[in-house]
């Protein structure tokens, strides 16, 4: 199980969550800031994209495994929606060609 850790501005402090997958802090490649030319980039940017499944386990003062961002969550990303995406595409171009 893979641990991620998403930090909440109102209470100052660190939610975790687990999701499966590799576990360790420097599993896989890190992610790259999504904006060319940028100087440095925010959390939400920059950070891990939370697995879809993820639950949280708990919440602390400091991070554990990877720095995770709800805003970077993969949800675009999971198969049924990429489907669904799909097929409201093609039903639009059929209907307005």
């Amino acid at each position: 199980m893979a641990r991620y850790s998403i930090y909440d501005y109102t209470r100052h402090a660190y939610d975790y969550y687990e999701a499966p997958g590799p576990g360790g802090t420097h599993a896989g490649s890190p992610p790259a800031p999504r904006a060319n030319g940028d100087l440095g980039a925010s959390p939400e940017r920059a950070s891990w994209k939370l697995p879809m499944g993820a639950r949280k386990v708990g919440s602390g003062e400091l991070p554990q495994g990877r720095i995770a961002s709800l805003d970077g969550a993969d949800a675009t990303w999971d198969p049924t929606t990429a489907l669904t995406l799909a097929a409201v595409a093609y039903l639009a171009w059929r209907m307005f060609r």
